[in-house]
């Protein structure tokens, strides 16, 4: 009886372990990966903030022609970063799916397309050190067989379809991720980022945040990467999408990050893709083909630049100078937050924060 009991639960417990197997292809343990950074981001990927055990076998690493190295979860974050450094990458090399060890990815045999889930794709990547490896595989799962060139191609290609579908994933993360910022983070501390590996890494160094979990700090980090995801449309300004900027004639609702509108009394909008442009026509809308004088205004609105709610520019306030640029160029970037406008000043070397009756024309051109 108990050897029968004994054999029951080992065979549960095998299939349990292959159950489990097969929901996660990537996953290894984390003594069998490895890692090649010694920061604070050294288990989660610079791009997309994964944990790279998680994703091991399709992760990438790359190394910098200045001796930086970073690690990826899959080609697809790879991509990213090969798209925009390329210039500046020494080399890439990416987990042997069968050994585990990282090999150089120009002469690995990428098994493309095949019924293995993939990594920040539908399409799955996974790479072998030979090409015997790759059929093998490709025999008992499909796909098609690569080199690193055209798998690089592929992922390039697919990386705007990719996005779009991992940014509506992403909605209710983001959402989530914005709740906790506001309520367990210093929002003084706030920042843009490039990715959400990097906003990963800020929150732990800086610790911003207090007593989040994995989950809640992936969350945050999302939030803060893109906190266009999160926003909600109707505390955000309502613009029509055949709407010009009376200014430069683009069409404002393709950059809701930076749309402004000015009111009339009587009830009609103008809007602009940005504070310059709305500051050129508030102080002369005749030169633009309309000939309201300041008291027909009834409300100006900007956008903040992080919460991207509506803000009363009256009351907001606008860092000068910066490195930040919008649609138009330079730009005056605002904030409802005169602390966050001022770590925004300090980090991106903006000149001046400025209110709204500071504004001066010969400061637009």
């Amino acid at each position: 009886m108990k050897k029968s009991l004994s054999l029951l639960m080992f065979l549960f417990a095998l299939i349990f372990t292959n159950l489990n197997a097969n929901e996660m292809f990537q996953t290894v343990e984390p003594k069998d990966a490895t890692l090649v950074k010694s920061d604070s981001s050294k288990e989660f990927c610079n791009v997309c903030g994964m944990h790279l055990s998680k994703y091991y076998k399709t992760n990438h690493v790359t190394e910098f022609k200045n001796g930086h190295k970073e690690q990826y979860c899959s080609i697809h974050c790879q991509a990213e970063i090969y798209r925009d450094y390329k210039d500046k990458i020494k080399s890439i090399q990416v987990v042997d799916t069968n050994s585990l060890k990282l090999i150089d990815a120009t002469k690995a045999f990428y098994v493309i397309g095949s019924s293995k889930e993939g990594t920040m794709s539908p399409v799955s990547k996974y790479a072998f050190i030979s090409k015997d490896d790759a059929l093998k595989f490709q025999k008992e799962f499909g796909g098609e067989i690569h080199n690193f060139d055209e798998t690089m191609k592929i992922a390039l290609e697919d990386l705007p379809n990719d996005n779009k579908i991992l940014d509506e994933k992403r909605v209710p993360i983001a959402k989530k991720g914005k709740k906790i910022f506001e309520s367990m983070c210093d929002i003084n501390k706030i920042k843009d980022f490039n990715s959400i590996g990097e906003a990963k890494q800020y929150l732990i160094d800086n610790k911003v945040c207090k007593n989040l979990d994995k989950q809640m700090l992936q969350a945050v980090s999302v939030y803060l990467s893109n906190p266009l995801l999160a926003s909600e449309k109707s505390k955000m300004i309502d613009t029509p999408k055949d709407a010009k900027c009376p200014v430069c004639g683009m069409f404002v609702s393709k950059y809701p990050k930076w749309a402004a509108q000015i009111t009339t009394k009587d009830g009609h909008s103008h809007y602009f893709d940005g504070v310059k442009d709305m500051m050129k026509f508030y102080f002369e809308p005749s030169k633009y083909g309309h000939t309201h004088n300041k008291d027909e205004l009834k409300d100006i609105n900007v956008t903040d630049y992080y919460t991207l709610e509506i803000t009363n520019a009256k009351n907001a306030y606008f860092v000068i100078g910066s490195n930040v640029y919008g649609p138009m160029g330079e730009e005056l970037i605002p904030f409802k937050n005169e602390n966050q406008a001022k770590k925004f000043m300090e980090d991106h070397f903006g000149k001046k924060v400025l209110k709204f009756e500071e504004i001066k024309k010969e400061m637009l051109f």
